[in-house]
């Protein structure tokens, strides 16, 4: 193997862990995320926080990002023009973290904002990953390849984003101004079993497991962030400006916050068996749409 094949065009390449196959494979990945300017930057926010890459056998997803141990995963049974977004993807987690950002599979943090906060939040999260991950396959698309974005469009989970990503494309400069990037988040809400899957998984899991464990004595559930935060927060360029086009209230509503009956019932359920909080989720809606 050629140290062509295994030279990172970063600044400050990841340490890959794996056998050869493996680095050369993730090198290619990276090369080809590294020709678009906003790819480049995100997988060095990771690379200089010390994040490390490799490939482990996931169930059911592509890949991961971890907080605490610092390291991305990739699926290797999924193809490789599908884990150029998956890795621009988690990079984007990498950074997000780094800037502060919350774990929000970490069930021992207490839980202070209020419910409809966190959801907010962790919807916000998901969404601005994924916008990151299309806005990358875009550029990379304008530079001559476009194989990762239609293997990202084709995907499932992804039908929404991908439309809307690509409608907002013929639009003059939407891939510079923000505005497609700000399309593809949005569009991530349309998506409703994916908003219940997050729901349930960051919000009900969460919450059982602090409540098996007694921890929810310490929730207050009171502080509340409001939309323009969240997309302060979140939606930033690298350079830091923000992208997000729209006005940030529109989180706030319905159509944006909206849960599942059965996954309403369950929180209402949990709520009840906390201190100091909220208990009705209409309530809650309400209360971040004065902020």
């Amino acid at each position: 193997m050629s140290d062509l094949e295994l030279k990172q065009n970063l600044d400050t390449p990841f340490v890959i862990k794996g056998d050869d196959k493996t680095v050369a494979r993730i090198t290619d990945m990276i090369n080809q995320i590294a020709v678009s300017e906003t790819g480049k930057q995100t997988l060095e926010i990771a690379s200089k926080a010390g994040y490390s890459l490799g490939m482990e056998f996931a169930f059911g997803c592509n890949g991961g990002c971890s907080k605490d141990n610092k390291v991305i995963i990739l699926n290797p049974v999924s193809q490789d023009d599908v884990l150029v977004g998956v890795l621009a993807h988690e990079c984007r987690h990498a950074g997000q973290f780094e800037r502060g950002e919350y774990d929000a599979s970490d069930d021992k943090r207490p839980r202070q904002e209020t419910l409809m906060t966190n959801i907010m939040r962790t919807r916000a999260v998901e969404a601005d990953a994924q916008a990151t991950a299309a806005q990358i396959l875009g550029e990379m698309m304008e530079a001559g390849n476009p194989q990762p974005l239609m293997a990202f469009c084709r995907q499932p989970d992804n039908q929404y984003i991908g439309s809307a990503f690509n409608r907002a494309l013929y639009n003059e400069n939407s891939l510079n101004d923000g505005s497609a990037r700000t399309a593809a988040f949005l569009a991530w809400y349309e998506n409703k079993p994916v908003l219940k899957a997050y729901d349930e998984a960051y919000q009900v899991e969460m919450m059982e497991r602090r409540e098996k464990s007694g921890e929810n004595k310490k929730d207050t559930y009171q502080k509340i962030q409001s939309p323009e935060k969240i997309v302060s927060d979140l939606c930033v360029n690298n350079d830091g400006s923000c992208y997000f086009k729209e006005d940030p209230q529109i989180l706030a509503t319905e159509k944006y916050t909206a849960v599942d009956y059965g996954t309403q019932l369950k929180l209402n359920q949990l709520m009840d068996n906390v201190p100091n909080k909220t208990k009705n989720i209409a309530l809650m809606k309400k209360m971040s749409k004065t902020r």
